[in-house]
């Protein structure tokens, strides 16, 4: 065997055939988040075995997928575990050669009944062109359902990828059958001689694909294992699945183990020759792509790319990056937006901007926050960016406690934040758990249209601002660098940050000096 096939599991011995239930279909399978076949001790028949045992998990999945489609309305776009269509057919054949040694092996009736000649020449006749659509779907359109249902193929009738394939599935069993007469006369030697089959490589040397989804499940499920674990955000495994699914599209393969690096790099200049997406972008989607082949190649490095990852050395989009001050806040734009809010009745809009102007918080981490992350210490408030609760953070060094700025006092913060119920304090109209980026850079762009200022992060934006406020009032670069959640790196961090140092973080922000609004109307 050239490697471990996708979806085998070893354990003390023992094998078994192993398959990731996609968690939007886990409600349909008993919120199972994995189907097992165990396929025994003896390694040789359990890896004879194994590809079959996978075939019926796969259908499993694909009655699961069937209703979450009818539920839904969403129709697949892909085979979830694409194969050729000399893939499908070998497999069929194997299967019904294991199933005629199966019956030999416990009904000896069986090897008395004769061969039905007439039958075997209509798969001959179906494989050399001579039947119907409607005469083949009588014949093999059954198993061709049920490589459909498993996540093979897509083909429907009618289109010439499911004649193909119904013809391939006359070959499997016209081949199949005369291995049947052969062994009625005690010759168990027989090889198809069909191109197709004859010349496929045997199925135990055939790897299954390896989806790109198959590969972040994985990883999703390895950073999640364990006491301390350190589990990849929700939104950031979207992220790569939505790259890899945009890469698989255009490659019309969800195969990650057929990745080339010609693939790669039209990949990302038709990317670029779309017009649709900045460079920057492009790099980023390319290097997202390039980390979930990376992460197969951990899992399995005998077995995905051991020559390395075809993506690595490709040249990425070069790109110009807007200078910092370009992207910040003016002090007149600070204003007209902090002037904005306060008129706004929506506590997201009321309060976000007013929360980064004096924090320099990323918009993201505003809009997580909970009454609970609001604390008082020796008489001072302060409010508490974390993971608690499974949030997410940018970075390790993104946890950290701010202290409240007297504007936002003055402003009426701790009023809101003392007022609210428990639990989130930016929440959307039909649910607790909003996406605020887009929301607030779509209200800020309505005070300052992209056309006057392109160059402007409306999110980003305060913390470029914050930062200067820190090195105009000389606030300590160590105070900066922890209340923006930054690091450089040093040994220092690793160290202290307890309840001691706050009032001299405090004594830090009380350096800044306030925004002054014109009024308050």
């Amino acid at each position: 065997m050239a490697g471990k096939p996708q979806h085998w599991k070893e354990r003390n011995g023992r094998y078994s055939a192993r398959v990731v239930i996609p968690p939007q279909l886990r409600p349909y399978l008993d919120n199972r988040t994995e189907l097992e076949i165990q396929l025994g001790g003896d390694r040789r028949m359990a890896l004879r075995n194994h590809a079959a045992a996978v075939a019926s998990i796969q259908r499993q999945i694909g009655i699961a997928r069937q209703k979450h489609e009818a539920a839904t309305g969403k129709q697949a776009s892909a085979p979830a575990y694409p194969l050729t269509v000399q893939q499908i057919a070998v497999r069929d054949y194997q299967s019904q050669i294991d199933f005629d040694t199966q019956l030999r092996a416990t009904d000896h009736r069986y090897a008395q009944f004769e061969i039905d000649f007439d039958h075997a020449r209509r798969y001959r006749d179906g494989f050399a062109g001579k039947l119907s659509d409607d005469e083949l779907e009588e014949l093999v359109g059954a198993r061709l359902e049920l490589a459909r249902l498993a996540g093979n193929t897509d083909a429907l009738k009618g289109t010439d990828k499911w004649r193909a394939l119904a013809q391939a599935l006359c070959v499997a069993s016209y081949e199949a059958v005369a291995r049947e007469d052969e062994r009625n006369e005690g010759d168990f030697t027989g090889k198809p001689t069909h191109p197709l089959l004859a010349d496929a490589a045997p199925t135990e040397d055939e790897p299954d694909p390896i989806t790109f989804d198959n590969i972040i499940d994985d990883e999703v499920t390895r950073r999640a294992r364990g006491k301390n674990a350190k589990p990849l955000p929700a939104r950031t495994a979207k992220k790569y699945r939505d790259h890899c699914a945009a890469f698989a599209k255009w490659r019309k393969s969800k195969n990650a183990l057929t990745v080339t690096a010609a693939e790669g790099k039209g990949w990302i200049e038709s990317l670029q020759d779309a017009g649709e997406l900045s460079n920057r972008t492009v790099k980023a989607m390319f290097q997202n792509l390039r980390t979930v082949l990376n992460w197969g190649r951990q899992n399995d490095p005998a077995r995905f790319f051991p020559a390395g990852n075809p993506l690595n050395g490709i040249k990425t989009p070069d790109f110009t990056t807007t200078p910092s001050y370009l992207r910040a806040f003016t002090m007149d734009e600070a204003k007209l937006v902090l002037a904005a809010a306060r008129k706004e009745q929506k506590a997201m809009f009321r309060w976000i901007p007013w929360l980064c102007a004096y924090s320099g918080m990323r918009v993201s981490e505003a809009g997580s926050l909970r009454k609970e992350d609001f604390f008082e210490v020796g008489g001072r408030w302060f409010w508490k960016v974390t993971t608690a609760g499974n949030r997410s953070l940018k970075t390790a060094s993104s946890e950290r406690r701010i202290p409240v700025h007297k504007a936002l006092s003055d402003e009426g913060l701790l009023d809101f934040v003392k007022a609210a119920k428990a639990g989130r304090l930016f929440k959307g109209e039909t649910k607790d758990e909003v996406s605020v980026q887009p929301r607030i850079s779509t209200w800020v762009r309505g005070l300052i249209p992209f056309d006057k200022r392109p160059e402007l992060s409306p999110n980003h934006g305060w913390r470029h601002l914050f930062e200067d406020f820190c090195r105009r009032d000389r606030v300590p670069e160590d105070a900066r660098n922890y209340m923006t959640g930054r690091t450089d790196g040093g040994s220092q961090e690793l160290y202290g940050r307890s309840e001691v140092m706050l009032p001299g973080l405090a004594a830090a922000m009380d350096q800044i000096q306030a925004i002054v609004i014109d009024n308050k109307d």
